[in-house]
């Protein structure tokens, strides 16, 4: 029976057709290619030969970190010589550093058959399991990996990573510990310690687990760089820059090692320097990078007054919100402008912006990546951009220093009849201001929710309800038991109602924010939405953020106070003390 759907000597895969399928994370037409291949077939020895060819291209672009044309010279040595389980093995990590998540993993399984239960291939899934957040997965991988060789220092730190990322950080600690002490020469097993450590107790109890690290290996770039990051993470910046600098110099092209750079020369105000090295979060190497799947040239500053330009969006709800704040910026500059946001920003951004064209975003995930579709820039009546911007890197031309940001203003506009509905509602409450209060975010895992807190941690405000306060609830998640147990016990309301999706009705919720006297949030959406329209508010914070530039002030809002704990033991009791003082004189009820 005729093969009809696999390949033949006369039909080579389309290196460059292949190469765009990658970057574009086009998973169907990968594995179609994959599929094509003749599995049964025995290669010749001129085809052996041709395949060792590309095997060396596809090492030296893996080396250079164009994992993109290594994939593609991969799959052709996949095509000429079927059998060799260890060109998948290459090639499935190759995918995976090229963010094609999904077919990295076929690849994977596909080599699994091929050798059986090989050490490589067991890690390598394990890998991209955690990589999908298949953390189960992953652990099972990495356990069978550990069984089969308990001296490869990968299965425990790649355990414990795991173990990191379900917030079990006791287990991770001992099964570093136990590692250690079969291996105690292995710096990787010392600087894995050391991030874990640094994760559940902080920077200064991680420390000497990444200087041990380091006296065994001093040009240990990763010890150098999570040293650095640890520091960072608890908004410790000037402390960091010291070990991410050893590090950027050790390997300069590490895009994580270059984001968390960023964020510390911007979090010491080095504006400039740090918008540049802030390029990094696009790198497509990077877990959390967006993938704007459209063939635009990209602004970088220049005359754009005859040119229309799509502000590609990037993240998520609360950091668009900031990002707009630069959005005039462009207006005034472009002869058009095309504003990308999330659907439930839409009603509120063009009644904003006026001047501008603004659509919905059309969001896929695959691979673990966001990908930004652009099928609607076909569409009547959108105009045709000629140029595009993330949304993020608008600052880098109009933001040079923290002064540039004092001409924001209130940027985002409700709709006033929204506004005077809810303030009806709010007036039959009763007299005195009505405080909007937030205590945590929807989305939690153990990193963020060291800056949540609970509604109880409220207790030096609660005493404005006798002063004659309201307070109203801005959380965008189900809070009715905390609200029972807070009348219950406190005695204090939390007014609400039933009738506004604060978490999809993000232009009701605007107007309800706008009818608020105040707000008292952590370091979420609710407090974006304030700050843009120049609401009074307080933000709570566990630790100094980048984005407040060392300035000890909110540059982005300037109607908002922010008030953070400088140390982890006095989150939330010290900043919440101080940020009720400052409540009770805005709203002149002390």
């Amino acid at each position: 029976m005729a093969r009809h759907a696999h390949l033949t000597k006369s039909e080579p895969l389309q290196r460059p057709k292949v190469g765009r399928t990658i970057m574009q994370g086009d998973t169907i037409q990968i594995l179609d290619a994959i599929a094509r291949v003749d599995d049964d077939r025995t290669p010749t020895r001129a085809e052996l030969k041709r395949a060792i060819q590309h095997l060396a291209k596809a090492g030296k672009l893996s080396n250079m970190n164009k994992f993109v044309e290594a994939s593609a010279e991969l799959l052709q040595a996949h095509r000429l010589d079927p059998h060799n389980a260890d060109t998948l093995l290459v090639l499935g990590n190759n995918l995976r550093h090229a963010g094609n998540v999904q077919a990295a993993i076929h690849v994977m399984e596909k080599a699994l058959k091929a050798a059986g239960e090989d050490l490589e291939l067991l890690y390598g899934i394990g890998l991209l399991a955690q990589d999908l957040g298949m953390l189960d997965a992953a652990e099972r991988m990495y356990a069978m990996v550990i069984q089969r060789n308990p001296d490869d220092p990968r299965g425990h730190t790649a355990l414990a990573a795991v173990k990191r990322g379900k917030g079990e950080y006791d287990l991770a600690i001992d099964t570093l510990k136990f590692a250690i002490e079969q291996s105690q020469q292995d710096p990787t097993l010392w600087q894995a310690l050391g991030v874990t450590v640094a994760e559940a107790r902080g920077a200064d109890h991680a420390r000497p687990f990444f200087e041990e690290s380091l006296r065994l290996n001093p040009d240990y770039d990763l010890a150098w760089s999570n040293m650095g990051h640890a520091y960072s993470a608890e908004g410790r910046f000037a402390e960091s820059l010291p070990f991410l600098e050893k590090s950027v110099a050790l390997r300069p092209d590490d895009p994580d090692t270059r984001f968390s750079y960023a964020s510390s020369l911007l979090g010491v105000g080095e504006l400039e320097k740090g918008w540049a090295e802030y390029e990094w979060r696009l790198d497509r190497r990077r877990k959390d990078s967006v993938v704007f799947v459209h063939d635009l040239p990209r602004w970088q500053g220049e005359d754009i007054s005859d040119k229309t330009i799509l502000i590609c969006d990037e993240q998520g709800i609360g950091d668009a919100i900031i990002f707009a704040s630069a959005y005039q910026d462009v207006i005034e500059r472009a002869g058009h402008v095309i504003i990308e946001c999330d659907r439930r920003l839409v009603t509120w951004f063009q009644r904003s912006f006026p001047e501008a064209t603004v659509h919905r975003h059309v969001t896929f995930r695959s691979n673990a990546k966001i990908h930004r579709h652009y099928g609607w820039l076909r569409e009547d009546g959108v105009p045709q951009p000629d140029l595009f911007i993330p949304s993020g890197s608008i600052f880098q031309l109009v933001r040079g220093d923290v002064a540039s940001f004092a001409r924001n203003g209130a940027y985002l506009k409700p709709d006033p009849e929204r506004v005077a509905f809810w303030r009806s509602r709010f007036d039959a409450i009763g007299d005195g201001p009505k405080i909007g209060i937030c205590w945590s975010g929807g989305f939690i895992t153990p990193i963020r929710a060291k800056g949540y807190m609970s509604l109880m941690d409220f207790q030096p405000f609660f005493d404005l309800q006798q002063k004659g306060g309201h307070f109203v609830n801005c959380m965008y998640k189900d809070a009715r038991e905390d609200c029972r147990r807070l009348a219950d016990e406190k005695g204090v309301i939390l007014h609400d109602w039933d009738d506004i999706d604060r978490r999809d009705q993000l232009d009701e919720a605007a107007a309800y924010t706008a009818a608020l006297d105040y707000m008292v949030s952590i370091s979420s959406s609710p407090v974006a939405i304030a700050g843009a329209m120049q609401i009074p508010a307080i933000t709570l914070l566990h630790k100094h953020d980048r984005f407040h530039f060392g300035a000890g002030v909110e540059p982005w809002f300037p109607t908002t106070d922010i008030f953070v704990a400088d140390r982890p033991d006095a989150w939330p009791a010290v900043p919440c003390a101080a940020a009720r003082r400052r409540a009770g004189e805005r709203l002149e009820l002390d």
